[in-house]
């Protein structure tokens, strides 16, 4: 184990640069209290169903970033709201085919604020900056895009309801690309960035956070995300502990040989904590059913589009999709 140790520490971030954000629109509604000027709602109209969250079909399905409000429109009522990149960074991945996605045309770059990689993702785009392309450095407030309504849903998204859609995501394994494929033969050719290994936070409440707080560091304030469940996997080295490290919490007892993970998981997916847990606070009955459920905050994980967890006669457990996620999560090639 010590080995598993010495990988982990040379992981480190070199350099923790503060994070340093704007919005990624000229539509600054949301930082003066005005959440109608800012969120655009779906066809069923209500304010929250533009929001993050558990906020569409009646709480059943999760809304994974925000939807934010055309501000500029040409003669024909086509909008033409410039998009721009909330922090400096690099192009992770452009789709310039809207045919390919529900997100239509989007941009998704990569940062690293406070010593954590973080990704941030432009969807819906009506058309997308000239020249952007992978692997591009970008600098905050630098125009990537315009907003637009494309999409290859069947509810199209009409003109009127022309949005940004934005999320603030980490990726839940840098193996994704080779994942995937296995599962879906027909994935689409977007890598690591498709939206089942992306998982989010809330980007308002970040920009109201940072707006309040101008030194706000994000490695904290992922940590302080609230916990709906964790769940004990093996002691085994996967990616998520190498890009992570600042989430790891180390046994007390400085020789101590941990025989499982436990991670704490936000309802929506993302890890904010990794604990190395040792034979002492892991049950021989929990090892041999690895991975396994081990804590839930019931009220919060008994809302509707958290599909992780089910609830059975013998109380809750890991559903098949719950499953699916750790496996991603700890999958390594």
């Amino acid at each position: 184990m010590k080995s598993v140790w010495f990988v982990l520490l040379w992981f480190l971030p070199v350099a923790a640069w503060p994070m340093d954000i704007c919005l990624p629109t000229g539509n600054d509604a949301l930082l003066r209290g005005d959440n109608a000027g800012f969120f655009q709602p779906t066809v069923e109209g209500s304010i929250e169903s533009g929001m993050f969250g558990c906020v569409r079909n009646s709480g059943h399905r999760l809304h994974k970033g925000i939807d934010i409000k055309c501000l500029q429109r040409d003669r024909r009522g086509e909008p033409i709201d410039p998009i721009h990149a909330v922090a400096d960074g690099t192009v992770a991945f452009v789709n310039a085919k809207p045919g390919l996605s529900n997100y239509g045309r989007y941009i998704v770059l990569e940062h690293r604020w406070d010593g954590v990689p973080v990704h941030t993702l432009y969807a819906h785009l009506s058309a997308i900056a000239d020249g952007l392309a992978a692997g591009q450095a970008v600098r905050k407030s630098q125009v990537i895009g315009t907003l637009g309504h494309t999409s290859n849903t069947r509810e199209r998204i009409t003109t009127d309801r022309a949005h940004l859609h934005f999320e603030i995501d980490l990726l839940l394994n840098p193996n994704f690309y080779v994942w995937y494929p296995k599962h879906d033969p027909q994935a689409p050719p977007f890598g690591n960035f498709n939206g089942k290994n992306l998982f989010g936070i809330d980007p308002a409440a970040v920009f109201r956070e940072f707006a309040s707080n101008r030194k706000l560091n994000f490695a904290d304030y992922v940590a302080r995300q609230h916990v709906g469940f964790t769940v004990l996997v093996s002691a085994r080295q996967f990616p998520w502990l190498q890009i992570h490290p600042e989430q790891i919490c180390l046994p007390a007892q400085a020789n101590a040989i941990p025989v499982a993970y436990e991670i704490a998981v936000t309802p929506f997916g993302v890890p904010v904590t990794v604990w190395a847990r040792t034979s002492a606070e892991v049950t021989p009955e929990q090892l041999r059913r690895l991975p396994v459920l081990n804590r839930v905050d019931e009220a919060e994980m008994a809302q509707a589009c958290h599909h992780f967890l089910e609830r059975g006669r013998a109380g809750w457990h890991l559903s098949t999709a719950g499953r699916e996620w750790v496996t991603l999560l700890t999958y390594g090639p």
